[in-house]
């Protein structure tokens, strides 16, 4: 067994109350924060749509989604463009509003531990502490499962009237 210590590149996301932690290769690039462009009858954790390269990009509010608070939107706000890690065709990404440029992050095994799970939200995995500050993993998996019930090739034509 080898004594090397594990580590991931990631980035710090920066939400309102919440930081998540992602590793760089599921995000795709990180865009300036423009107004979702809204769809009828969504929850409110999916306030709509921005166009990125061609594509229509769903946008989540995860902190509404975890029922933590509510985002705001600074001057520095930012849109992480996320990959669905099912690859899935009808829903290639994602994005996350986020409040802040995010941060590169290096999460190494050796200064991290687990935090307390207690009360976490179905769309977070871990929370995960170090020295600094506390950090969640959020379940993209989960999200865009959630997601694709109120985004689909239905609501892709809507935008397009």
């Amino acid at each position: 067994m080898s004594d090397k210590a594990t580590s991931v590149r990631c980035m710090l996301l920066q939400l309102t109350s919440l930081n998540l932690l992602i590793p760089n290769s599921a995000v795709a690039e990180i865009i300036g924060y423009s107004t979702p462009r809204a769809l009828s009858d969504t929850s409110d954790w999916f306030p709509g749509v921005v166009l990125w390269c061609g594509v229509f990009v769903p946008v989540v509010v995860v902190e509404e989604m975890c029922n933590v608070g509510s985002a705001q939107v600074s001057p520095r706000a930012r849109i992480a463009i996320v990959y669905n890690p099912e690859k899935d065709p009808d829903l290639p990404y994602i994005g996350i509003q986020m409040l802040d440029i995010p941060r590169a992050y290096l999460a190494e095994t050796e200064s991290m531990e687990s935090g307390s799970d207690e009360n976490l939200s179905p769309y977070l995995i871990t929370r995960v502490d170090d020295e600094q500050l506390a950090r969640v993993i959020p379940d993209i998996d989960r999200i865009c499962a959630d997601l694709k019930l109120e985004f689909n090739q239905g609501r892709i034509e809507e935008l397009k009237r």
